[in-house]
């Protein structure tokens, strides 16, 4: 399984958006809106693609447009208050690792199927690591990573990389 561009490109936007607040709010200002344009362009992003995601975030209310001169986008709410799962399903909808976990009734051999609960313990686990981290967590991550992250939230590594739990 992996995620689409979609994806990609809206955690990249939205990190990007989490920085410039922090940036802000270290400077005593209020955050100030961007750009799509700009937005592309720092997050060396397709413009055309880029602004239909933003559309979908604005949509979902992770991102607030700001019309006029001076206008743009900026995060609807805090990057607190933002889960990384939020913008996953904002970009590509609800994870679904399979159709039948959704709609076991479609399945001919759910009463005897082994996988769904496998599949049901490793969508968990991942939704879970995803409502757990907030921007301001990856925003942090990109400065130092795993290392700031709250105790527990990560499995300890032994091969090198942790693994968010």
């Amino acid at each position: 399984m992996k995620f689409t561009r979609k994806t990609d490109y809206a955690l990249r936007a939205m990190q990007n958006l989490a920085r410039r607040y922090y940036e802000d709010a270290e400077e005593g200002r209020l955050p100030s809106p961007v750009s799509v344009p700009v937005l592309a362009a720092d997050s060396d992003l397709s413009l055309g693609f880029l602004s239909g995601i933003m559309a979908r975030l604005s949509r979902k209310g992770l991102v607030k447009a700001i019309p006029g001169p001076g206008g743009g986008l900026r995060l609807a709410r805090s990057p607190e208050g933002i889960t990384i799962l939020d913008i996953v399903e904002a970009a590509e909808g609800p994870i679904n690792l399979m159709d039948c976990m959704s709609h076991p009734e479609n399945c001919a051999d759910a009463s005897g199927c082994s996988i769904m609960g496998v599949l049901h313990t490793a969508q968990g686990a991942l939704v879970s690591s995803l409502r757990n981290t907030n921007l301001k967590l990856m925003v942090r991550a990109k400065a130092s990573p795993f290392r700031e992250l709250p105790e527990g939230h990560y499995l300890k590594p032994r091969f090198g990389c942790p693994v968010l739990k």
